[in-house]
C-alpha cells in the first residue's frame, strides 16, 4: 500500500514538474523579443526628468503624501500598471555622463563622448528616434523648460560635434521641422542688435521659422490660444524659471506646455505623434543643491505625466508612455532618522536658491543675508560659519562647486532637515525607466541606456 501511495506521489510530482516547466517556458517567452512582435504605438510620450534619480522621485512622493495628502502618478500609476527597468548612464569616455552623451544614448542608441550631440563615439550619426518617427509621417514635438537648443532636446533632433554649437542646432531644427518646439532660449533666435540676444550674427531665426510656416508664441496666453499646424514657443531668453519663481501669468508651466502639446499634436492627426517632454529644472536645481526647487520641479513633472496618463486611458492600445532620465545629479537623500516634519520645513521655502543668489548679488552684505533668510526662509537659522562662507565667498568643499551663496543656504537647509547631498555634479547612478502601454514590456529589466533607443526604434519601425 505504501509503495502504491509513493508511486502516486511520484506521478503527481512528475506532472507538477512538467506543468511547471511549461509555465516557466511560457513566462520567459513573454520577455521582449522580435518573435513577440509587440504592438507599434501610435502615440509616444518620452518624459525625461533631467538629473533625477530614484531618490528625487521618492522624496517628492513622500512630500506629496505628508504635505499635500496626495499621491504621485509615476509610482502610483505608470509603475504599478506598467513595467519598470533600470538604465546605465556612463558615457563612452567617462564613468559619469553629461546630458549630451546621456541624451544621445537615449535618442540614437549609441554611446557618445561627453559634449557630443547625436554623434557616436566612432563619429557616426545614426538617425534619432524623432527622425525615424518623421519618416513614418508621425508628428514630432519637443518640449522643455530649458533652452530649446540645450543638449537634451538637441540630441533627439540633430547631430553636432559640440553641444555649444547653438546656431548649428537651430539649423538642424529647421531641417527636421518638428511640429512643435516649446521652451526657453530666445536669446539665440534674435539678431545680435536686439536686446538680450547672444547671437554673433544678424540672423532673425524667429522670422526664418515663420517663413517655414510656424506660428510663433511667446507667453502663456499665446500658447493657450495657438491653433493647429507648426508652433514655435519661446517663453524666456534663457532657461525658463523654476516653479517657485515662475510668473504664472506670463510663463506656462511644464504641464501647461504638455497639455498644449497633446492638443496640437493630436488635432486632425491620423498618423500619430511622438513628443519629448523634459523638465530640466530638476537638474539645474540639483546643481544648486536646492532641495525645495527639485521637489517642486518633480511635482510639476509628475503633473505632466498625469496628463499623458489621462490620454492613455482614452487610447490604451495605441499609446506608449516612457518616463526616465539621462543621469542623476547631486546624490540627494535624507539621513540621520529625521522626522516627517522635515518635509513641511522644506515646503515653507518660497524662492529657489538661484533666485536667492540673484537677490543677494556677487558681494552680499551681512544685513542683506539676514534679511533674505528672515523673509524667504522662515523658521530657518543660518549658522555663523555658513553666513561667513556666503559673505566671504568661500567654497563649501571640493565636491560642491555651486555658487557659495547657494551652497551656504543649502547647508542651512540640510542642518534643519537632514536632507544632504554628496555632490553638486552628476553621478554615475543608474536611472529608472517606467513604461506603460503598447510595447512597454520591452523596457523592463536592467539595460544599457543605448537599449532605450534601440527598443523604441524597433517599435517605431514596425509602424507603416
Amino acid at each position: 500500500m505504501r509503495h502504491k501511495n509513493l508511486s502516486k506521489l511520484f506521478l503527481f510530482l512528475a506532472v507538477v514538474a512538467a506543468l511547471s516547466g511549461r509555465l516557466l517556458i511560457a513566462f520567459f517567452n513573454t520577455a521582449p523579443s522580435e518573435a513577440a512582435q509587440p504592438a507599434a504605438p501610435k502615440y509616444v510620450f518620452i518624459f525625461l526628468a533631467d538629473g533625477a534619480g530614484v531618490t528625487h522621485m521618492e522624496i517628492t512622493r513622500l512630500f506629496n503624501q505628508h504635505v499635500h495628502k496626495e499621491g504621485l502618478v509615476i509610482p502610483d500609476k505608470i509603475m504599478k500598471e506598467g513595467f519598470v527597468g533600470l538604465l546605465t548612464t556612463h558615457a563612452a569616455n567617462s564613468l559619469v555622463t553629461d546630458s549630451s552623451a546621456g541624451a544621445t544614448a537615449l535618442a540614437c542608441g549609441c554611446k557618445a563622448k561627453n559634449g557630443a550631440v547625436g554623434m557616436c563615439e566612432d563619429g557616426k550619426m545614426p538617425k534619432t528616434v524623432m527622425e525615424i518617427a518623421k519618416e513614418q509621417n508621425m508628428r514630432v514635438g519637443l518640449v522643455t523648460n530649458s533652452t530649446v537648443y540645450d543638449a537634451t532636446p538637441a540630441a533627439f533632433a540633430g547631430h553636432v560635434t559640440n553641444r555649444n554649437l547653438y546656431s548649428a542646432i537651430l539649423e538642424q531644427y529647421l531641417s527636421l521641422e518638428p511640429n512643435l518646439l516649446l521652451g526657453g532660449g530666445g536669446d539665440q533666435f534674435l539678431p545680435r542688435s536686439h536686446p538680450g540676444s547672444r547671437r554673433r550674427d544678424d540672423s532673425d531665426v524667429i522670422a526664418t521659422f515663420k517663413n517655414k510656416g510656424y506660428a510663433y508664441v511667446s507667453d502663456r496666453q499665446g500658447l493657450s490660444e495657438s491653433k493647429g499646424g507648426k508652433v514655435l514657443g519661446l517663453f524666456s531668453l534663457k532657461d525658463m524659471s523654476f516653479e517657485l519663481d515662475r510668473d504664472k501669468d506670463k510663463q506656462p508651466s511644464l504641464s501647461e506646455m504638455t497639455r498644449a502639446a497633446i492638443r496640437l499634436l493630436q488635432e486632425g492627426n491620423d498618423r500619430g505623434f511622438i513628443v519629448l517632454i523634459e523638465n530640466e529644472n530638476i537638474d539645474s536645481a540639483a546643481h544648486m543643491l536646492d532641495a525645495a526647487s527639485v521637489i517642486q520641479a518633480y511635482r510639476e513633472f509628475d503633473r505632466s505625466v498625469g496628463l499623458a496618463y489621462e490620454f492613455y486611458k482614452k487610447h490604451p492600445a495605441d499609446t506608449l508612455i516612457l518616463v526616465t532620465s539621462d543621469h542623476e545629479t547631486g546624490g540627494m537623500g535624507f539621513t540621520g532618522y529625521p522626522p516627517f516634519e522635515s518635509l513641511k520645513k522644506i515646503a515653507s521655502i518660497r524662492i529657489s536658491l538661484s533666485k536667492a543668489v540673484e537677490l543677494l548679488g556677487p558681494k552680499p552684505s551681512a544685513e542683506a543675508v539676514d534679511q533674505l533668510v528672515a523673509e524667504h526662509f522662515k523658521g530657518f537659522v543660518l549658522a555663523p560659519e555658513f553666513k561667513e562662507a556666503i559673505i566671504k565667498r568661500k567654497p563649501h568643499g571640493p565636491t560642491f562647486r555651486s555658487n557659495p551663496t547657494a551652497a551656504g543656504l543649502s547647508a542651512m537647509i540640510s542642518a534643519h532637515t537632514q536632507l544632504h547631498w554628496i555632490s553638486s555634479a552628476h553621478t554615475n547612478q543608474p536611472v529608472f525607466v517606467a513604461a506603460l502601454g503598447a510595447g512597454a514590456e520591452r523596457f523592463r529589466g536592467y539595460q544599457d541606456n543605448t537599449d532605450f533607443a534601440k527598443q523604441l526604434i524597433a517599435l517605431l519601425e514596425r509602424k507603416k
